[in-house]
């Protein structure tokens, strides 16, 4: 079994530090410095460590159950199963900044949608990320949602702008709605024009961490024919 590259869409943000809504540090030094964890090494030679010191949210990032549904799963516990499979991304580029999308509009995509999917929510928002424009900007309407939740019962659910939430509705009913449910939400996604028919198979692997409540997280997808 072999990858076909040119198949292969990064659907993450670079992290940049110093850059980021949320706080993103990095502080690379000489291995020297880490005392008796260090390792000698001849003078001239270049031989780094990083500390990181960042935000949950930072960068592209999925958030687990615990973020907002007390006793959740959190980044250690959250199933594995979950975050891999075939994903659906329904367009709604026609949104604007503080626009819902409807229970109407997603049920006029719901042969697009499988039982199962991992859903992303495609509105060309990345495109203002790190601009003083990436909000507001489109979400879900609460029934639109809760009617995606029951009836096709995704295994996550993602948008390529910083949230599913109407920033008008206080304590986030959509993630509440996810949470209860078990479905983790992936938020500032990017590049979903580039998946081919709307449809590929993703991997979503976070940093597999005990107690906390979401993760920064490289997301691949693999377009139709990328294995081989």
């Amino acid at each position: 079994m072999k990858v076909d590259f040119s198949k292969v869409v990064e659907l993450s943000h670079d992290m940049l530090p110093g850059k980021e809504p949320f706080k993103l540090e990095v502080d690379l030094f000489d291995v020297d410095d880490l005392g008796e964890r260090g390792e000698e090494h001849s003078e001239g030679v270049w031989y780094v460590a990083a500390d990181i010191e960042m935000s949950t949210h930072c960068g592209t990032h999925i958030e687990f159950p615990l973020h907002h549904w007390e006793g959740g799963d959190d980044a250690k516990d959250y199933p594995l199963e979950n975050m891999i499979g075939q994903a659906c991304v329904l367009d709604f580029t026609g949104k604007k900044a503080h626009e819902g999308i409807t229970i109407d509009e997603l049920k006029a995509k719901a042969e697009e949608i499988k039982e199962g999917d991992i859903v992303f929510i495609r509105t060309d928002f990345d495109k203002k990320w790190r601009t003083k424009d990436w909000e507001p900007f489109p979400y879900i309407e609460c029934d639109a949602l809760e009617w995606l939740l029951d009836t096709k019962k995704p295994k996550a659910i993602g948008s390529d702008a910083t949230s599913i939430e109407n920033l008008k509705v206080k304590d986030q009913p959509n993630h509440t709605a996810c949470f209860s449910r078990g479905v983790a939400i992936i938020e500032s996604l990017t590049n979903l024009s580039k998946i081919e028919n709307n449809r590929a198979l993703v991997f979503i692997l976070p940093m597999k961490i005990k107690g906390i409540d979401s993760c920064p997280v490289r997301i691949v997808a693999i377009n139709n024919g990328g294995i081989i």
